[in-house]
């Protein structure tokens, strides 16, 4: 403060002495919120605090004028300083909030930094041709509601709702997110469903220990073809599938032939599940035995 003075009046640094009365008196008539809004001259002298406005040179006159007294200026002052205080409060709570998200996550915990009405992006978990899983983030979606491990959230372009896990959820934008047709275009383009055009190649692939196949989807170009595990096609358009081994080379039939099909491993499920179910009694069977035998 001392050095600003200095610049603003200048003079030499040697004469900083003759600044300290502005100062002291600057700080013994400024109100201040620890002392309950009150200056320090009031709590020591039981006096009325001046205000520094109170005399004022007018330019037009070259003369000091003396601010006449009102009863609303004190009031336009308390107001000012209850504004300032209420904006100094957020700060600090934005600021704790803040701290507390930082020691969560030095300690690996789940961090939840949106609430109602925010926007957040949802992972999606697709199997890989390695069997791994990848998770891709896919939305925005707008959060509905706020539950006590979970979230509800809701689809801008069909309306769905889905309740998902917070450690599924990342925070996108706030509430005040300007939704464009561009980014309607953006979500609607992650659901798309691809048709299949045909079948056109094969190859081996080591990881997955199966032969992948490539695929012409229709409307996209060729070089957007993608191999796609064989397992995986056959599950999805078998008819297709049967008509591609029947122009296939004999590795690739044999292989075919080997594997089962889709109808056989689902008829073999079914049948695992009867013979379950007709090993076992159900509860009401195994209670009108026990109570024959109590009753013999």
């Amino acid at each position: 403060m001392i050095r600003s003075m200095i610049l603003e009046y200048k003079i030499a640094h040697q004469d900083w002495i003759y600044l300290i009365p502005m100062v002291q008196s600057s700080l013994n008539h400024t109100a201040v919120p620890s002392l309950g809004n009150k200056a320090p001259v009031e709590l020591f002298t039981g006096l009325p605090c001046p205000t520094p406005l109170k005399d004022f040179y007018l330019p037009g006159t070259g003369e000091f004028k003396e601010l006449p007294a009102c009863d609303k200026i004190d009031g336009f002052l308390d107001g000012l300083r209850s504004s300032i205080h209420a904006m100094h409060n957020v700060v600090d709570d934005q600021r704790l909030k803040q701290r507390l998200l930082n020691k969560k996550r030095e300690r690996g915990e789940n961090v939840v930094n949106f609430t109602e009405g925010d926007y957040v992006l949802r992972s999606r978990v697709d199997e890989k041709k390695t069997h791994k899983l990848l998770v891709t983030w896919v939305g925005p979606f707008r959060v509905v509601r706020a539950d006590a491990h979970s979230f509800l959230i809701k689809h801008l372009i069909t309306g769905a709702e889905l309740d998902i896990h917070a450690s599924r959820l990342k925070f996108y934008a706030d509430a005040s997110l300007d939704v464009t047709e561009e980014l309607l275009e953006h979500i609607s383009s992650q659901g798309i469903i691809l048709a299949v055009e045909k079948l056109k190649d094969h190859r081996w692939n080591d990881a997955i220990g199966d032969f992948e196949i490539l695929v012409q989807w229709r409307g996209l170009e060729a070089i957007e073809d993608s191999y796609e595990p064989l397992t995986s096609l056959a599950r999805d358009i078998p008819i297709l599938v049967n008509q591609y081994v029947t122009t296939a080379d004999q590795e690739f039939q044999a292989h075919w032939q080997r594997a089962p099909t889709i109808g056989e491993t689902q008829q073999h499920e079914r049948s695992i599940a009867t013979e379950t179910t007709a090993g076992q009694e159900s509860p009401a069977a195994q209670a009108s035995t026990t109570a024959s035998a109590l009753y013999n």
